[in-house]
C-alpha cells in the first residue's frame, strides 16, 4: 500500500478521572485540535479512533485496539494524539507502542502538546513524560481508593452494583429496596433449596419460567454492551451464581462493604478481602429471607456434593477430610464394582497432577467406615445408658458444680 493511501489515525481518549479533574480535553475538543493539526500539516486520509470514558492505565480499549489492528495490518502511516497521556498512562505499555510497535510497522507518532514526533531525533524526554503520566494515574488511583474506603466505612455502596433482588432507593442510592420483579425469585430459590430441591432442578425451574440471568437482566434494563453476551443463553443460570445468591448476607437485611480489592491500579482483577477487612452494618434494609431459612441454606451449602451415578446422596458426602492434608475426601464408585469396594479417597492426591499435592493415597473403604461409625455409635449409646446423668451434664455444657 502506498504511503499516500494509508490512514492518518487521530486518537482521542477521555476518562472519568480526567473529567473529575476538570481537564479541558473533551472528545469534541480533542477532535477539533487533531483535525486542525492534520489539515495544517497536510496529513491525508484522517480517521478518528475514540475511547470515551476509559482509563489510560488499561490498554483494553475498543478504540485503541481497533487502531492497533489497522497499524498491524499496515494500513496506518501516522498516529496523532493531543498529548502522550491520551495514548496511555502506563509507562511500560505506552513505551512499547512508541518504541517498538509503531516503528516496526512504519508508523510515525505525534503528540501535539508534548512536542513528540518520532520522525525527529530529539525525543529523549518522551520516556520521562510517560513515567510522569503513569505517576499521575497512580496518584489518582490512590485518591479514588481513599475516597471509596471512606465510603465503605460509612456503609455506602461504592461500586454501583447491588444484589440481585434489590434496586437502589430513588431517594437514596445507598439504600436498597426489594425489586418487585426479582425479589420473589430470590425467595423462591431459597425456599426450594432449603426444602431439599437439587440445584439442577432449581436451574430447570428458572429456565422453564424464563427467568433472566443477572447479566441478561442488566442488559435488558441498561443496554450496556458489557452484559450483551449474557443474552446468548439468557435463562441458563450457572451453579456459582445461585450459590453466591444463597450465601449473601444482604438478603437478611444487612450491608457488607469492602468485600473485594483491586490487585493493582493497572489491573481490573479483584481479590476477596478477608472477613476482618470487611465492614458489616446490620439491619440496613428490608430482608428477603429470615434467619432460619438462611442458616438452613448455609448448612446445606457446607455439605454440598455431587450425587452418585444413581442420583443418590451419599451418607458421608461433604463430611470426610484427609488426615494427612485436610483436603476433602471424595466418593469413588466405579462401574460394575462390588459395593464392598466402594471407597473414599483424598481429593488432593487424586488431582496431584493439577494441584501438585504431595499427599499420599489416603483412602478408606465405605464398608469399613460404616462399621467404625456403627461401633462408635454403640459405644456412645452404652455410655449414655450406664452414665445418663453425666452424659446430660456434658451434653448441655453445665459447669462441673452443677453435675450430680
Amino acid at each position: 500500500m502506498l504511503q499516500s493511501n494509508k490512514i492518518t489515525a487521530l486518537y482521542c481518549r477521555l476518562s472519568q478521572e480526567d473529567m473529575q479533574a476538570g481537564e479541558s480535553g473533551s472528545i469534541q475538543h480533542q477532535k477539533m485540535i487533531l483535525q486542525r493539526y492534520a489539515d495544517e500539516h497536510h496529513f491525508l486520509n484522517t480517521k478518528f479512533f475514540v475511547d470515551d470514558g476509559f482509563s489510560g492505565v488499561s490498554f483494553e480499549r475498543e478504540g485503541l485496539q481497533a487502531m492497533l489492528q489497522e497499524v498491524e495490518a499496515g494500513r496506518v502511516a501516522t498516529v496523532i494524539t493531543k498529548d502522550l497521556s491520551r495514548l496511555g498512562r502506563n509507562y511500560l505499555k505506552t513505551g512499547e507502542l512508541i518504541e517498538i510497535v509503531f516503528p516496526e510497522n512504519g508508523v510515525r507518532y505525534i503528540a501535539i502538546n508534548d512536542g513528540v514526533d518520532t520522525a525527529r531525533e530529539d525525543n529523549e524526554f518522551t520516556p520521562l513524560r510517560n513515567w510522569f503520566n503513569e505517576f499521575y494515574a497512580r496518584d489518582t488511583s490512590k485518591k479514588i481508593r481513599a475516597v471509596k474506603q471512606a465510603q465503605a466505612q460509612k456503609g455506602e455502596r461504592v461500586n454501583g452494583e447491588y444484589p440481585y433482588g434489590y434496586i437502589p432507593d430513588p431517594n437514596n442510592r445507598h439504600h436498597l429496596i426489594p425489586d418487585p420483579e426479582t425479589a420473589p425469585i430470590v425467595k423462591q430459590v431459597f425456599a426450594m433449596f432449603v426444602s431439599g430441591v437439587r440445584m439442577c432442578e432449581i436451574q430447570k425451574w428458572l429456565a422453564e419460567n424464563k427467568v433472566l440471568t443477572i447479566g441478561a437482566l442488566r442488559y435488558q434494563r441498561t443496554g450496556q454492551a458489557r452484559y450483551q453476551r449474557a443474552m446468548i443463553a439468557p435463562y441458563t443460570w450457572p451453579d456459582k451464581t445461585l450459590y453466591d445468591i444463597l450465601a449473601r448476607q444482604e438478603y437478611l437485611g444487612h450491608t457488607i462493604t469492602a468485600k473485594t480489592h483491586k490487585v493493582s491500579y493497572k489491573s481490573k482483577k479483584t481479590r476477596k478481602n478477608e472477613e476482618e477487612q470487611r465492614y458489616f452494618f446490620p439491619n440496613t434494609h428490608e430482608p428477603l429471607v429470615d434467619e432460619e431459612t438462611f442458616e438452613l441454606a448455609q448448612k446445606r451449602i457446607a455439605t454440598r456434593h455431587r450425587p452418585t451415578k444413581a442420583a443418590e446422596i451419599d451418607i458421608f458426602s461433604g463430611l470426610l477430610f484427609c488426615a494427612g492434608c485436610r483436603h476433602k475426601m471424595y466418593y469413588q464408585q466405579g462401574v460394575n464394582i462390588e459395593p464392598r469396594k466402594f471407597s473414599y479417597s483424598c481429593g488432593a492426591w487424586r488431582n496431584r497432577a493439577r494441584t501438585g499435592s504431595e499427599c499420599t493415597s489416603h483412602y478408606i473403604r465405605k464398608n469399613v467406615l460404616l462399621d467404625l461409625v456403627l461401633e462408635d455409635m454403640r459405644r456412645v449409646l452404652r455410655y449414655v445408658k450406664e452414665h445418663e446423668q453425666d452424659f446430660i451434664c456434658k451434653a448441655t455444657e453445665y459447669g462441673e458444680g452443677n453435675c450430680i
